[in-house]
């Protein structure tokens, strides 16, 4: 039985002539939360879209990049295994799209129009489970009507409604105030919980939830530390993650930052 879900092997990243990611190796195996963390222009997000086919790595001598397995992996297979939640799928929603319309999406990977007598019974069951996870049974009719924080918890509902084994967030936390936070990183949490793997981007340490069990530090496109929480966030690490002296602390759970 595979229990990764992803392997890298001495990926390389460019745009244009320009390096971005160099060398990076790791695999992630199911029922692993992680978490790549970095300051903004290291590499993360870009890491990111190689990871789901949004962009491409350099081809080279033994490189390669196995989802469940395999290097050429159906992509219709692949969405159904993973959810995905980037900041360009925002803008390819249209202003008049409903919200549930937009959730219902998830199920036919599109974006916009849809034939809803499509959608079976036991969906509809799954959407109204959903959205009642992720508290969003009865917000507004229009998706370009919601807060950002309302937005975030759509999308994850969209990319959660074909139950997906994997759940891949670029930066969740970005653009909500300290409320919005820390109901999503709750929702993140609650997600764990239910058996759903986490990927996810952050540039802050104290987005990193309580069930991660592994942290990927990435500086300057270079894979620079991998494991466990406790034994990479710490106020040297960190510090040299950031170029900037700082104290690293856990309280309940949670950790924080604060300049030295």
């Amino acid at each position: 039985m595979i229990t990764d879900w992803l392997e890298l092997k001495d990926i390389d990243i460019y745009y244009g002539q320009k390096q971005i990611i160099k060398n990076i190796s790791f695999s992630l195996k199911l029922g692993q939360n992680t978490v790549i963390i970095g300051e903004n222009g290291s590499g993360k997000s870009t890491l990111l879209k190689i990871i789901t086919k949004l962009k491409y790595a350099k081809v080279k001598k033994n490189s390669y990049i196995k989802h469940f397995g395999y290097v050429r992996i159906n992509i219709w297979d692949f969405r159904k295994k993973v959810g995905i939640v980037l900041s360009e799928i925002d803008s390819r929603i249209k202003n008049n799209m409903s919200t549930s319309d937009v959730i219902l999406s998830g199920y036919k990977g599109t974006f916009g129009v849809f034939n809803s007598k499509e959608i079976s019974l036991d969906q509809k069951e799954s959407f109204v489970k959903t959205s009642e996870l992720l508290g969003i049974k009865n917000i507004s009719k229009y998706y370009s009507e919601l807060s950002d924080g309302q937005k975030r918890r759509v999308l994850i509902a969209r990319s959660i409604i074909n139950k997906p084994d994997v759940l891949i967030l670029d930066e969740p936390t970005s653009m909500l105030d300290l409320k919005g936070k820390y109901e999503l990183l709750k929702i993140l949490s609650k997600l764990a919980k239910q058996g759903i793997t986490l990927l996810y981007v952050t540039n802050s340490i104290d987005n990193v939830i309580k069930e991660t069990n592994r942290v990927l530090c990435i500086k300057d496109g270079k894979l620079i530390l991998d494991g466990e929480p406790k034994a990479i966030l710490n106020s040297k690490n960190v510090s040299n993650l950031y170029d900037y002296r700082l104290n690293v602390s856990n309280e309940l759970g949670y950790w924080m930052t604060s300049p030295k």
